[in-house]
């Protein structure tokens, strides 16, 4: 004789029977349309997730009125020092160092060229696991970047990134905006979109 257990069935049984009696309400209210409280809260809770989609994202980057450009993602930033370049033309003198996303970054003047500039992302160690992690959903890509100065673009660039992910490389040009204004607190490289 196999034992059952009374209560795990009467509990079942009644589960059943409250369920059934749940969706028979709810079937009888919707039998009429849709209430007019349920119909109110349900357009008020669309509009609220419509009114979040579309508030714009605080790491838009502000360029000249030509276009307007999107970060799509931040491949890093780091902190330059007080004393970093007292003009656009010397920020990028020395190659500065994205420790937390693995890479160095080098800026090189075109010769010849006032704004035009050559760019270079390499390992800041012998492991290139860090850049290759930061890099991997760019790998064998070309993206548009834009270094930017506390928000404020420096320079944008075209920068392919190799299919392993432990080098880039690309060209660009610097941005005009405020010469005299000494570069300083938080760089950042982001991927843009422009629109």
């Amino acid at each position: 004789m196999t034992k059952k257990d009374i209560t795990k069935e009467i509990l079942a049984i009644h589960a059943e029977e409250t369920l059934s009696k749940i969706m028979a309400d709810v079937r009888s209210e919707m039998d009429n349309g849709m209430p007019e409280g349920l119909s109110s809260e349900l357009d008020m809770l669309l509009k609220r997730a419509k009114g979040a989609s579309e508030q714009t994202p605080s790491n838009i980057v502000a360029f000249k009125p030509r276009s307007q450009t999107k970060i799509v993602d931040s491949f890093g930033s780091t902190e330059l020092l007080a004393a970093a370049g007292q003009s656009l033309g010397d920020w990028f003198s020395q190659p500065m160092s994205f420790g937390g996303a693995g890479f160095i970054l080098d800026v090189r003047r075109v010769i010849g060229s006032e704004n035009e500039v050559d760019i270079y992302l390499s390992p800041n160690n012998s492991d290139k696991g860090i850049m290759e992690k930061t890099l991997s959903a760019y790998m064998g890509k070309s993206v548009e970047v834009v270094i930017s100065n506390n928000g404020e673009p420096l320079l944008e660039a075209n920068l392919y990134i190799d299919e392993a992910g432990g080098a880039a490389e690309g060209s660009g040009v610097l941005v005009e905006a405020n010469k005299s204004k000494a570069v300083k607190g938080n760089l950042s490289i982001d991927v843009v979109i422009k629109g």
